[in-house]
């Protein structure tokens, strides 16, 4: 073999050995090639993955944020306003505009009382109206609205087509109907209150019409009896006739007592008393006691005693009438309950409180009777039958009133022993009080000017009477109206110094009758004469033109004390 074909076998296996790592060199950067494709491949598939999930956070933040805000506005309108068909379309509205509703249907029920136009609101979609429960229908989602475990309505939805999962949806769908529900209790809660606020005020006014019309019913009659008693007892009587008239106006205050009882009973429990202070004379409280309970204690020859304290003073301010009611009532128990012994008023003064004492020696009241005996309607039976009668308001009015004056009551008994009430009432001390019910008509001339004028109006005939004689004691002749017809005329041609007016009357009542009297620029005084003890009819008095209030019945140291007080020189 020659060196030429040696050297020619070398070249080609070298070519050979070229060749080869060439295509070894070709196939492994094929083979890289393909990796490096399958590798973008990938990341072409994880970047779009990325992408969408990315996509679908983005929508469930925009989602939610939606809702959250959706949730904020309406519950401050749900709170600010009443329920009415523009905001529960707005409500709709503002829902569908959500990323992931394309519908929304609200319905509810037309019985209600929201005061609603429209029975639903939004696209109508078919629904399920038996549903109670929550529940998907394909991309309908229904949520019932439930009040008080009663279906009110249901909140339809159609969802938009979306991979995102149904647990997501609901919850913040379910907050929107929830804010429904509790709006819609809301409003029915105040709906209910207006109508029980409405009852109540219409009960109010119902009570307050009946007081009114009872006081003017029962007071006007007792006006009558003891005024027509007062002016007998002024008159020349025998021995006989001083007793009957004794008996007549005993049993008159007996009742005034009676009546101011049930009145003042109702009128408490309807909110509606008011107490009176006035001054007063404490000798005239104690000479009402005494016309009242002497005799009676006589009649059971009980020994009815009266301790007044020197530091008592004469004169004080409060509530005469209920003071002189509480004191007929605690008298009037102690004599009922006592047969024989005696019954025993002791007065003193403390701490600016008038502080009492009513001691009997009566039958004594058990421990168990005790603690009902200031209840309503309570009449104690202290005997094996029933011997005493009573409305069994007394004790219980008593205690109400003293309690309404700021004081307080107690007892102490002790069974066949006797009984102690004893308490205290605060008032205001008067140094002095300018008062005619001491002073006989001469004197009270001194205090008035000469030839008084006076108009009475006043459609019954009896008061016309009562009143009429009253100032006629007083040597002042009044002129009588029937009614503020009369009045208004009367005032237009004659100057009076006084005009006393009853409130109530036909044609024209006392109320307007003053009004257009003080049009007219009247400026004399005008004290009502009215059998109203509320609040209200007092201050319609006022409201009116009046000066003041003459309370039925009245007596004539009433009628006095009023000329003192507006016609004095």
């Amino acid at each position: 073999m020659t060196d030429q074909s040696v050297d020619i076998r070398l070249i080609e296996r070298k070519l050979a050995r070229e060749m080869a790592s060439r295509k070894q060199a070709e196939n492994l950067l094929e083979q890289k090639s393909l990796e490096l494709f399958e590798a973008n491949q990938k990341l072409e598939l994880a970047v779009a993955q990325l992408e969408k999930s990315s996509a679908q956070d983005i929508l469930k933040l925009e989602f939610q944020q939606q809702i959250d805000s959706l949730l904020i506005y309406f519950g401050r309108a749900f709170l600010d306003h009443h329920l009415d068909d523009v905001l529960l379309s707005n409500l709709v509205g503002k829902v569908c505009d959500t990323t992931l509703v394309r519908a929304c249907y609200l319905e509810l029920k037309p019985n209600l009382n929201l005061g609603l136009k429209k029975p639903f609101y939004g696209s109508e979609i078919e629904v399920d109206p038996n549903s109670l429960k929550l529940q998907w229908r394909g991309s309908q989602l229904d949520i019932p609205l439930i009040v008080n475990r009663e279906k009110i309505g249901l909140l339809s939805l159609k969802i938009q087509d979306t991979e995102q999962d149904n647990q997501f949806i609901e919850q913040p769908l379910r907050l929107i109907a929830d804010l429904l529900c509790r709006a819609v209790n809301r409003q029915q809660i105040i709906y209910r209150n207006i109508e029980s606020r409405k009852k109540a005020e219409q009960s109010e006014r119902a009570t307050r019409d009946f007081l009114a019309m009872i006081n003017h019913e029962l007071r006007t009659p007792l006006n009558g009896l003891l005024g027509s008693s007062e002016l007998l007892q002024d008159t020349k009587l025998d021995e006989h006739q001083k007793e009957l008239v004794e008996n007549l106006s005993q049993s008159g205050e007996f009742l005034r007592v009676i009546i101011n009882d049930l009145l003042d009973y109702s009128k408490i429990n309807a909110d509606m008393f008011t107490l009176l202070p006035r001054k007063f004379e404490i000798k005239s409280l104690l000479k009402t006691l005494s016309s009242i309970f002497n005799s009676k204690a006589r009649e059971k020859s009980l020994s009815f005693i009266v301790n007044v304290s020197d530091k008592v003073p004469k004169a004080v301010e409060g509530d005469m009438e209920r003071i002189t009611q509480i004191f007929v009532n605690l008298i009037g128990n102690a004599v009922k309950f006592t047969d024989e012994g005696s019954v025993t008023l002791n007065l003193d003064w403390h701490s600016d409180s008038l502080q009492f004492e009513v001691i009997d020696t009566g039958i004594g009241i058990s421990p168990n009777a005790q603690k009902k005996l200031f209840q309503p309607f309570t009449q104690v039976d202290r005997s094996s039958k029933r011997n005493f009668e009573g409305t069994g308001l007394g004790l219980a009015i008593c205690n109400q009133l003293i309690q309404l004056m700021g004081g307080s009551i107690k007892l102490e008994s002790t069974l066949n022993i006797g009984t102690t009430f004893t308490g205290n009432i605060p008032l205001s001390k008067v140094e002095q009080l300018a008062s005619a019910a001491k002073d006989p008509a001469k004197q009270l001339n001194k205090l008035l000017p000469k030839h008084l004028s006076v108009l009475v109006v006043d459609d019954i005939r009896m008061n016309q009477i009562i009143i009429n004689e009253m100032l006629t004691k007083l040597n002042i002749k009044p002129d009588i109206a029937n009614n503020g017809v009369e009045a208004v005329t009367a005032a237009q041609n004659k100057a009076y110094d006084m005009v006393l007016m009853d409130c109530r009357m036909p044609e024209m009542d006392g109320f307007e009758a003053t009004g257009k009297i003080r049009e007219l620029g009247m400026k004399m005084p005008i004290i009502a004469l009215t059998a109203s003890t509320t609040l209200t009819e007092r201050e319609q008095c006022f409201k009116s033109g009046m000066d003041d209030v003459l309370t039925k019945p009245y007596r004539s140291a009433d009628i006095q004390n009023m000329l003192v007080k507006w016609c004095h020189n």
